[in-house]
Order: structure tokens, then C-alpha cells, then sequence
């Protein structure tokens, strides 16, 4: 048992860590939170526009500040405090949940939770996981990240049979306790911010091999970055992809529905969709060790775009199946890439505030794609015009990656005054 030990290299605790925080920080917690809207409303007599606004307010206020905030308290202090101080918000806002009795305490603990969100979700991990592994970064991401797909396919059931059984507030408890009680101390006991912390190099390497697997590069300021044409490809290529994705994840059930698909088959085609993003997210990941990941990405581009087009022709039997399958999958791999490409371009130093800025800019183009697509459908009343839009934003996205320079990391062409070598 002790030889066994021994060989398996520390990282992949840290992979399951990050699974697992994934899994509930964003696949329960973000995935489940829909299910209680109509439990609130006939409580509260709120409106679907005042239970809904939560989120939209909370991406554009709170989002911003704290993502970026995030992004340089990782690179000064490291992952692991950062990570535990998001827990925490997030834990707190469901125990806040559970006991509220306004409009405002719910605006004020959906805030906490999207504190917790951009503290404890995509960021620390991403930037954990990329310090662990080289090699094998694309291999361990793609397998944390396949957390958030098992959680989002589990989290509509979860929250149903909690709130049926137990009622919206308790399972509101159930929440908060599953991420205090079991997620903090699973943090505590096993992330680490680094392999250097344990005496290891990434992937497990000997010294040697690591030292020629990640060259030592500078650490890149962000505004020596933004002097860079990798990080506004980068940040557009995201931003256009995801806010594509954002758009027609809120509104597909809607659109099927209009389509005339009952309310089970539009379940089955969500379910399905989330399925292909797992598979997107260990195959990509996979490929993204084995070829240059500026085309992987741009794969994962054109499959979202490609998929959104497919919707036009909805009608025709078994082509929705085949859009959930070439979307989901380019989707689940998308975000995936975002940290890889980063990493790769400007080195790990810096790799926390990058991605804190790139990725709240691509939560802001998230909520907000789907309201310009609404009202795209309020004018027209039909969603032809916002899906060509979306699938516009998604090729354009794909440009964006195209014009992402071919050479290697972006970092070590800058100099210590911020100019190109």
C-alpha cells in the first residue's frame, strides 16, 4: 500500500479535490438554483423578473469586482486561502437562504454566493490545477472540469427531491452544509498551492524532466499582457463563445417548447447536451497534451457555432440530438481551454489575475447575450434573428482564436520595461 502511494503522484488529489469542489460550487449550486425560483415565488409573491434579477445583478456588480479582486489575491497569497474564504462566502449564503424573509436579504445572499462563486469556482481551480501539471494539464483540467457536467446533470433531481421531500428551505440547509461540513475540511486536508510545497515538480516529474517541461518564464504584469495581441484574442475569442453559450443555454427549453417538444423530450435534449459536454471535456483535454491547443480551441469554437446552426433545422427527426451532442461537446470544452491557452501564452506567475479578467468579462457576455436575445424574440417573436446572432458571436469567437499568435509563451518575449524583445 505504501509503494502504491508512492507512485501516485499528489497532483491527482488535487484533481479530485477540485472535481469535487466543482462539482457542487458550480454543477449543484449553479445548476440547482432555477428549481427554487418557483418555490420562492409562491411563498413570496415575488415575480419571475425580481427572483431572476439576482443573478443578472449579481454577474454585473458583484462579478467584476470580485472576479478580478480574486484573480491577484490568488497570484499574492495563493489558491488555498483564496479557495477557502470563497467556501465560506458560499456556504454562508445558503444558510442565509434557509432562514430569509426578503426580497432584499435574498439580494443581499445571492451576492455572498456569487462571491463564493468567482472565489471558490473556475478561477482557483483552474489556476491550481495548471501549477500542479504541465504534461498532463490538459488530461488533469478536462477531468476536474468534468465535475461541473455530473453536477449539472444531477443538480435538477437533487434539488426537486430535497425541496419535495423536505421543503425549498431545508434544502437551502442541505446545501450550505454539504459545502461547510464536507468541502472546507476536504480543502484543508488536501489542496496545496504548489508541487513545490511537497518537494515535487509537476506532472510528478524528476527535477530535470520538469525544468524542461515548463521553462522558467517571467511573471507578466496584466498590463504588460494587455500590450499583447494573445490576450485580446484570448479574452474576445472567450467572451464571444461563451456569451453564444449563455444565450442558448437559458433559452432552449423555451425554444423547444415553441418547436412543439413536450416537456420530457426537452429534458432528455438538456440531459443529453450535458452529457456530450463531459465527453467533451475529457477528449479535448486529452487532445489539448497531444496537438497545439490554440487548434483544439478553435475546434471547440466552430462545434459550438456549428451546433447553434443546426438549430434551424429542429424540425427534422434526430437533428436536435445531433445539435446537443456537436454543442455540448465543443461547450464543455470550451471553458476547459480558456485557462490552457492563458497558460500557455503568458506562464503561470501570472496566471490568476489573467484569468480573473477574462474570466468576468465572459460572465458579464454570459447575462447578457440571453437578454438581447429575449429581446431579439420580444420584437420578432421568434428566435431565427438571436440564434443567428449567437451563432455569429460564436464564429467570430473562432476568428478571434485563429489571430492568436502561433508562438510560444507570450511571457518570455517580454522584457522586464513590458516591451517585445
Amino acid at each position: 500500500m505504501s509503494s502504491l502511494s508512492h507512485r501516485v503522484f499528489y497532483g491527482w488529489r488535487i484533481v479530485t479535490a477540485s472535481f469535487t469542489i466543482l462539482f457542487v460550487v458550480v454543477g449543484i449550486v449553479y445548476y440547482s438554483f432555477p428549481v427554487f425560483y418557483l418555490p420562492l415565488i409562491n411563498e413570496f409573491g415575488w415575480s419571475r423578473a425580481e427572483v431572476t434579477a439576482g443573478f443578472f445583478f449579481s454577474i454585473l456588480l458583484i462579478g467584476p469586482l470580485f472576479g478580478i479582486s480574486a484573480g491577484f489575491l490568488i497570484d499574492r497569497h495563493g489558491t488555498r486561502r483564496i479557495l477557502l474564504t470563497g467556501l465560506l462566502f458560499a456556504g454562508s449564503a445558503f444558510l442565509g437562504f434557509a432562514f430569509m424573509h426578503s426580497l432584499l436579504a435574498y439580494y443581499l445572499f445571492y451576492f455572498m454566493q456569487t462571491i463564493g462563486y468567482v472565489s471558490a469556482g473556475p478561477i482557483p481551480n483552474q489556476v491550481l490545477i495548471s501549477h500542479w501539471f504541465s504534461r498532463m494539464r490538459g488530461r488533469a483540467m478536462g477531468l476536474a472540469y468534468v465535475g461541473i457536467g455530473v453536477g449539472g446533470a444531477v443538480a435538477p433531481v437533487l434539488a426537486r427531491f430535497l425541496i419535495r421531500e423536505a421543503g425549498w428551505r431545508r434544502a437551502m440547509l442541505a446545501l450550505s452544509g454539504i459545502i461547510l461540513l464536507v468541502l472546507i475540511p476536504l480543502a484543508l486536508a488536501l489542496v496545496k498551492n504548489r508541487p513545490s510545497d511537497m518537494g515535487l515538480c509537476p506532472d510528478g516529474d524528476p527535477a530535470p524532466a520538469a525544468e524542461r517541461a515548463t521553462p522558467a518564464t517571467p511573471a507578466t504584469t496584466l498590463r504588460q499582457a494587455m500590450r499583447t495581441r494573445s490576450f485580446w484574442m484570448i479574452l474576445t475569442g472567450s467572451l464571444l463563445s461563451i456569451g453564444a453559450v449563455g444565450g442558448v443555454i437559458q433559452h432552449l427549453q423555451l425554444y423547444l417548447g415553441d418547436r412543439r417538444f413536450t416537456p420530457d423530450r426537452a429534458a432528455q435534449v438538456a440531459s443529453f447536451l450535458l452529457v456530450a459536454s463531459i465527453l467533451g471535456r475529457i477528449t479535448m483535454g486529452y487532445l489539448a497534451d497531444r496537438f497545439p491547443r490554440k487548434y483544439v480551441m478553435l475546434a471547440a469554437c466552430l462545434m459550438v457555432a456549428g451546433g447553434i446552426a443546426l438549430l434551424y433545422f429542429s424540425t427534422v427527426p434526430g437533428t436536435v440530438y445531433i445539435f446537443a451532442f456537436i454543442f455540448g461537446f465543443g461547450m464543455g470544452a470550451d471553458y476547459m481551454l480558456i485557462p490552457l491557452m492563458t497558460a500557455e501564452c503568458f506562464g503561470l506567475a501570472s496566471l490568476g489575475r489573467l484569468m480573473g479578467v477574462i474570466l468576468t468579462t465572459d460572465a458579464i457576455s454570459q447575462a447578457v447575450a440571453p437578454v438581447v436575445v429575449g429581446r431579439i424574440y420580444d420584437l420578432h417573436r421568434s428566435y431565427d434573428a438571436g440564434f443567428a446572432l449567437l451563432a455569429a458571436m460564436a464564429a467570430s469567437g473562432a476568428f478571434a482564436v485563429i489571430l492568436i499568435p502561433k508562438s510560444g509563451s507570450q511571457a518570455s518575449k517580454l522584457n522586464t520595461h513590458g516591451r517585445f524583445l
